[in-house]
């Protein structure tokens, strides 16, 4: 399990948390954000560097299928179809036995994290929760989350909430006369 609250597919979409704040830039930057997710651990040593603009691609239109979820509008058919394909069609590595149940076998690193990050996306969809999927309200923040609340409004009130209070706060202290 991942000590990150968010489903897979949610924690891959916010990896670009706002222009210029791109954590899996590089292949070491993936490797160590992948790390968090025992699924994805087991391909990572064969990754190779050529495989981060496949993988950033992806995380793009997961994120722009997630925003447009969380905005109740249909995404575009390319976006979708980039985010969820290969989840949708079988495995590219086999299964075998484990203590925790079952754990993949070697195969197409590249091609294996594609597809459980697509299976991700897939799942997220279908699951009855999908509709509290919501973008945050932050400026220029990307991330989206689930909302347990219908009143939350930031992905995380201690950075963005913050941001907002204080950017509320400066612009009343700009429009009083009196200051």
């Amino acid at each position: 399990m991942s000590p990150d609250p968010d489903p897979l597919a949610i924690a891959f979409a916010n990896t670009l948390s706002s222009p210029g704040r791109d954590h899996i830039a590089t292949l070491g930057e993936f490797r160590d954000w992948a790390q968090a997710w025992p699924i994805l651990t087991a391909f990572l040593p064969q990754l190779t560097a050529s495989a981060v603009p496949g993988l950033r691609a992806q995380r793009e239109a997961t994120q722009m299928v997630l925003h447009h979820l969380a905005d109740h509008t249909p995404p575009p058919q390319e976006s979708f179809d980039r985010a969820t394909r290969s989840g949708l069609r079988a495995a590219p590595f086999p299964l075998f036995p484990a203590a925790s149940g079952a754990a993949p076998g070697r195969g197409d690193a590249l091609g294996s994290i594609a597809h459980l990050l697509s299976r991700a996306v897939v799942d997220l969809v279908l699951d009855p929760h999908a509709g509290d999927l919501r973008r945050c309200d932050g400026a220029q923040c990307r991330r989206v989350f689930l909302a347990r609340r219908e009143a939350r409004r930031w992905c995380d009130g201690r950075i963005c909430g913050n941001r907002a209070r204080v950017a509320a706060h400066a612009r009343s202290r700009r429009d009083d006369p009196g200051n």
